[in-house]
């Protein structure tokens, strides 16, 4: 065997593994775990949020429509998988321009394996939701509306967010929020976009206002990739955290922010960037304030915060509110850091606060070593690579 032919097995095993077309549809009448096109899925869950089984034990409903609403659209089958447990797959390739928002219920998969599926315009929001998979799609905002391109938020759990592609939203990619807890975010391409992720957020002038309801956040970050981004890669307050093997490559602002005692796990990942690179953010980009923005003047700098200064997010408003509402708790977060790797001109700004206050995480999980040969791996096979299996 050439060591062409050697190395063309090892990608198709890659994408085999990451979800390529061939274990997207089966010949099973119903999604069950000794199915191999639902087994090939669950088999890859880890992480906080590796409890999820979507939709598995229920029944298959395939999207025929690529209209907003109707017989066979994305959104009528949301609507019917309120019935039970439901395993979403898609008929062809289809773009959907949405109108508006898509609500996703308890005990779904919205599963694009083996097709090319792309939401325009809105996202998916998971409010109250239990045990939800959303595995190769991409969502695309276009900057259109004040949206999201994934809203985890009031109380939901066991959510597993895999193999997406979320760009270009005003407001943000990805959110958990609100009580929500036991997620897992994996193998997601994150890109051209400005503020990209929030774990838990302030809505109340008293920061810790609700601290008790978003503590319980427990998130998972592994093997994500984000790209051409400008700040919060996530930005993370209150809750549990693990970030491992994720690639944060050329944001334009900084890289993460950690504050409000979150308790974050920091370990092997990658932060690369480049000081001297054309910027690829538009003029201006509308945000949730409503004030246009643009970071490019801040690229010169951004090396040098792969990261904010722990709790420096919040610092100013905890310093003001302090006397007012007498905090005792501290505006950094916890932080444990380990085995992470700084290349091109990215320095390391994160250090270890309290690590003692860190817990190891209860569950195991597929750890790699930090390398460039590991951060090639996360830009080929990040994303929604539903059709990789086809185009190599």
């Amino acid at each position: 065997m050439t060591s062409a032919m050697m190395m063309r097995g090892v990608v198709l095993a890659m994408v085999l593994w990451h979800g390529g077309a061939s274990a997207a549809h089966g010949s099973c009448d119903r999604p069950n775990e000794d199915c191999p096109s639902v087994s090939s899925l669950l088999e890859q869950r880890e992480g906080y949020g590796a409890r999820a089984a979507g939709g598995s034990g229920g029944t298959f409903v395939e999207v025929t429509s690529n209209e907003d609403a109707g017989p066979g659209t994305l959104r009528a089958a949301l609507a019917q998988a309120r019935q039970g447990p439901t395993w979403i797959r898609f008929a062809s390739d289809m773009t959907i321009v949405l109108k508006s928002q898509l609500r996703v219920p308890s005990n779904i998969t919205i599963d694009g394996r083996g097709r090319r599926v792309t939401l325009l315009d809105d996202g998916l929001g998971v409010y109250g939701s239990k045990n939800v998979i959303l595995t190769h799609l991409t969502i695309d905002g276009r900057l259109s509306r004040l949206t999201q391109a994934v809203n985890v938020a009031n109380g939901s759990r066991d959510v597993w967010v895999n193999h997406l592609d979320l760009s270009r939203m005003s407001d943000r990619l990805l959110n958990v929020k609100n009580g929500s807890t036991d997620v897992t975010i994996s193998w997601t391409k994150f890109h051209n976009s400005n503020k990209v992720m929030l774990l838990n957020n302030i809505t109340n002038e008293n920061l810790f206002h609700n601290y008790d309801r978003d503590a319980i956040a427990r998130v998972t970050l592994h093997h994500n990739y984000f790209f051409n981004t400008v700040q919060r890669n996530p930005r993370a307050q209150f809750g549990t955290f693990h970030l491992f093997n994720n690639l944060l490559e050329n944001w334009d602002f900084y890289g993460m922010s950690f504050s409000l005692e979150a308790k974050a796990l920091v370990e092997g990942n990658i932060f690369s960037n480049t000081t001297a690179r054309q910027c690829v953010e538009p003029a201006r980009s509308p945000t949730v304030e409503g004030v246009d923005v643009n970071y490019c003047r801040f690229i010169p700098i951004a090396s040098e915060r792969s990261a904010l200064e722990n709790g420096e997010s919040d610092r100013r408003a905890y310093e003001k509110l302090k006397a007012q509402h007498g905090y005792t708790r501290d505006y950094k977060a916890y932080l444990r850091l380990k085995d992470n790797l700084y290349l091109g001109d990215a320095k390391p700004v994160l250090k270890d606060y309290r690590p003692e206050s860190v817990s190891t995480p209860p569950y195991r999980y597929r750890y790699e070593p930090p390398t460039p040969e590991l951060a090639e791996k996360i830009r080929k096979f990040a994303g929604n690579t539903s059709t990789q299996q086809a185009d190599e």
